[in-house]
C-alpha cells in the first residue's frame, strides 16, 4: 500500500492505494487552511477505513508544489516524519502535474499551461506538450507583454484560479479551474511522474523565496 499527500492548496488530501486497485481518500477544501489541524488525522482515518497498520506501507508520494509555503512545509513535513520512522521510500510528484493527470483530455494536448494562483496577474507554472512537462515550474506575471505573447497559444490553461489569466489570453484558450488532489497519484500512469527523493534532504518546491511579513494586528 502506498499513501499519496496533497496540500500545495487550500484543498487538503490523502490517499490510500495498491496494485490491485483499491483504493481508499480523504480530502476537506476550506477557505482557510486546515492542514496543521487535519492532516494526521486524515491519514489516520484512511488507515482505519483500509483496515491496515502503519507497519503495511511501502512507500509514501508528496505533492512537492509549487503552492502554498505553510501547506507545502506541513505536507512534506509530514511524509518526511511517516518515512524516517518506517525506513520506507519517499517519493515527489509537482502538483501542477496532479491537475494535469485529473484531466484526461489534457493529455491529448500539445499546449497545455498548468498554474497555481500566486497574486494579481502572477501565477506559477510550467508548460506541458501531451501530459509531459517540456519546462520547469517558475513564475510568470502576465502583466507584462512578454509573458502574455508567450502563451496566446496555449490550448488550455489548468489549475488554481485558472480563470482569471481570461483576460488577457482570448486566442481560443479554454480554462479549467481546478486544485490538486492526491487521489490523481493513483491513477493510471501517474507514477512515471513520481521522483525518488532523500528523506533527510528532500524540500518542496517552493519556486520563489518565502518572504514572511508582519502581522498587522
Amino acid at each position: 500500500m502506498r499513501l499519496g499527500i496533497e496540500t500545495a492548496t487550500r484543498n487538503c488530501s490523502v490517499v490510500l492505494w495498491d496494485n490491485q486497485g483499491r483504493l481508499f481518500l480523504k480530502e476537506k477544501a476550506s477557505s482557510e487552511f486546515v492542514h496543521a489541524e487535519e492532516l494526521h488525522a486524515m491519514i489516520t482515518e484512511v488507515l482505519q477505513e483500509a483496515r491496515i497498520d502503519w507497519s503495511i506501507l511501502s512507500a509514501v508520494v508528496v505533492g512537492r508544489g509549487p503552492g502554498s509555503y505553510t501547506g507545502l512545509r506541513i505536507g512534506v513535513s509530514c511524509a518526511k516524519g511517516i518515512c524516517f520512522s518506517l525506513g520506507i521510500p519517499l517519493y515527489s510528484i509537482s502538483s501542477l502535474s496532479l491537475m494535469v493527470l485529473a484531466q484526461p483530455k489534457l493529455m491529448e494536448c500539445s499546449k497545455v499551461l498548468a498554474v497555481m494562483d500566486a497574486r494579481r496577474m502572477e501565477v506559477f507554472g510550467a508548460s506541458y506538450h501531451f501530459g509531459k512537462p517540456i519546462s520547469m515550474p517558475r513564475p510568470i506575471v502576465f502583466e507584462e507583454e512578454e509573458e502574455i505573447s508567450h502563451f496566446l497559444e496555449m490550448e488550455f490553461v489548468v489549475g488554481e484560479n485558472a480563470s482569471k489569466l481570461s483576460s488577457v489570453l482570448i486566442n481560443n484558450t479554454s480554462f479549467v479551474d481546478v486544485l490538486p488532489s492526491a487521489k490523481d497519484m493513483a491513477a493510471q500512469g501517474a507514477d512515471v511522474f513520481f521522483e525518488l527523493e532523500d528523506v533527510a534532504y528532500f524540500e518542496p518546491e517552493y519556486v520563489k523565496p518565502f518572504i514572511p511579513t508582519v502581522s498587522k494586528k
